[in-house]
């Protein structure tokens, strides 16, 4: 880790295997990293140690693929090839949930050089307005959850693999980006697709993992 702006190093020991994934808490005191091994790992970034440890059956099968947290850093949100994704208690390092998708649906539509794969959780993350938790599979498939009964709230599907979803901050609204270059805007409470952007598709690009919404919420940057 880099501290920003004097450029000081610190180096956090894990398990024997590389760290795949990983993001600061909002209290920027903590941090969460997944690894290879399945191995998830609650960090305290002052000290170096590890304040809580996620193996074996508590932690994942795989690869973690992606982590995220909630607005006060109380929930953790973990996703891996094992096509599941995890509710952690920051507090406890305890796991609160598994979310798996309902069904499985049929294999996306292929890219030129994509193989067919195994479903696996490619994106997740939390709704700052409400709560909801969304996690997005290589299938194509958008679950959203609902967290105060850790019930599928509803399920939304594309034509490609997803491979990156964003919540509009303070609304229940997610984006979500597909390897074919399409981008859907969701509401979370009804589940209904409000709009979709396709000019991207016509460019014959593919969409990359950076999807970002500018400051002032007008503009949406898919980077290619």
């Amino acid at each position: 880790m880099w501290k920003v702006p004097n450029g000081n190093c610190k180096t956090f020991q894990g398990p024997n295997c590389p760290a795949t994934c990983g993001r600061v808490l909002p209290d920027e005191k903590r941090a969460v990293v997944g690894y290879e091994d399945g191995t998830i790992r609650i960090w305290d970034l002052k000290q170096g140690n590890p304040i809580h440890v996620l193996k074996e059956a508590e932690g994942h099968q795989g690869p973690l693929t992606c982590v995220a947290a909630n607005q006060d850093g109380s929930l953790i949100l973990t996703g891996c090839v094992d096509c599941q994704a995890k509710l952690v208690s920051a507090t406890t390092g305890k796991v609160v949930g598994v979310f798996r998708p309902e069904t499985v649906a049929s294999q996306p539509n292929l890219g030129e050089g994509e193989e067919s794969e195994s479903n696996s959780v490619e994106s997740l993350g939390f709704c700052s307005a409400m709560p909801l938790a969304a996690v997005a599979y290589l299938d194509g498939t958008l679950a959203i959850y609902d967290l105060s009964t850790q019930t599928l709230r509803h399920q939304g599907q594309h034509q490609s693999s997803i491979m990156q979803l964003l919540w509009e901050a303070g609304l229940a609204v997610v984006y979500t980006c597909s390897l074919d270059g399409v981008v859907h805007l969701w509401d979370a409470w009804t589940g209904r697709l409000l709009t979709d952007y396709q000019e991207i598709t016509k460019q014959k690009y593919f969409v990359s993992r950076d999807l970002t919404i500018n400051g002032c919420g007008l503009w949406l940057d898919v980077w290619c």
